[in-house]
């Protein structure tokens, strides 16, 4: 299939759209049903929100529940795309920059850092791998995650903790 010019597998770009209206349904989960602002609620301040009459140990079961949902789509994907044999140190390994750079309690930073992490691999494997020897592409990340915690250690679209006097 080709998109702008650009060749991509038609598998790839299904799985890409599954993904993406995933993401839609948790973001707008959380930000647009009464549970999901009681879940933001409870991350907040539990103590808080347990004043506020909400059933905290209800709450975690159905977080528990949709993690489990969301990992078995995520394994289901890929899966799909990358075959059957992978291994979840790699992918382990992928998500934490990924997960740091963005910000931990933001859905949209991780995102855009899984791109940016994306593109600074294939570019460090293509550009920097020749001149620094094999491998760099993978480095290249963790690079960009130090750097990050150094000039914004919340991450790029993460909050600071407000400080309670």
């Amino acid at each position: 299939m080709s998109f702008f010019g650009i060749d991509i597998a038609g598998d790839k770009l299904f799985a890409a759209s599954i993904a993406a209206v995933c993401v839609c349904l948790v973001s707008w989960f959380f930000h647009g049903s009464r549970t999901g602002i009681a879940l933001r609620a409870i991350a907040d301040d539990q103590q808080a929100a347990l004043a506020a009459g909400i059933d905290i140990r209800n709450h975690f079961a159905l977080v528990w529940a949709a993690t489990g949902v969301i990992s078995v789509i995520a394994g289901i994907l890929w899966t799909f795309v990358a075959g059957g044999g992978f291994g979840v140190a790699l992918v382990g390994l992928k998500v934490f920059p990924i997960v740091i750079i963005g910000g931990l309690d933001s859905v949209a930073g991780s995102i855009v850092a899984a791109m940016i992490i994306g593109v600074l691999e294939s570019l460090g494997t293509g550009y920097l791998d020749p001149r620094l020897g094999g491998g760099f592409g993978n480095v290249a990340c963790y690079l960009l995650l130090l750097a990050m915690l150094m000039v914004r250690p919340h991450g790029m679209f993460g909050r600071r903790k407000p400080e309670r006097v």
